[in-house]
């Protein structure tokens, strides 16, 4: 779970671990520089990030996504997003922001980006994805 929002640097109080301080003073000085008093704060739980490259996880689901937009003629961004609206259904984060779902054009709700998803979510993208190869009769190949 994480929940992001936007909000006016003088409004927040900080207790910053000495690691991170100098990048939090960096966000800061460049809010000041653009005259820009706003910052951007993401909350989440702790999870296990995902690899990425040959034989993983994005791997394989990018993969499938592939093949389906070629079989299907459509775009892969059309189909990832049609993978996402589909494992929203089982359990997927969507895409909050100042605390609003965003929607896609058909005002369905959007997934969060698969670099955020931890392995788990990331999970839920290849169920949906073999889903609906299923459904639509095609037999994906695992590469």
């Amino acid at each position: 779970m994480k929940t992001e929002w936007t909000a006016e640097r003088s409004t927040l109080a900080l207790l910053v671990p000495n690691r991170n301080k100098g990048m939090v003073k960096e966000i800061f000085a460049l809010a000041d520089k653009r005259d820009n008093s706003f910052v951007t704060i993401r909350i989440s739980n702790v999870h296990r990030p995902r690899s990425t490259g040959y034989g993983s996880q994005n791997h394989h689901l990018n993969g499938h996504i592939q093949q389906l937009a070629e079989y299907t003629g459509n775009h892969f961004e059309v189909v990832k997003l049609e993978v996402k609206n589909r494992a929203i259904g089982m359990g997927y984060p969507m895409f909050v922001v100042d605390g609003r779902v965003k929607e896609d054009i058909h005002g369905r709700p959007m997934g969060i980006s698969e670099s955020d998803a931890s392995v788990e979510e990331c999970s839920l993208l290849i169920e949906a994805v073999h889903q609906l190869a299923a459904e639509i009769g095609y037999v994906l190949r695992e590469e």
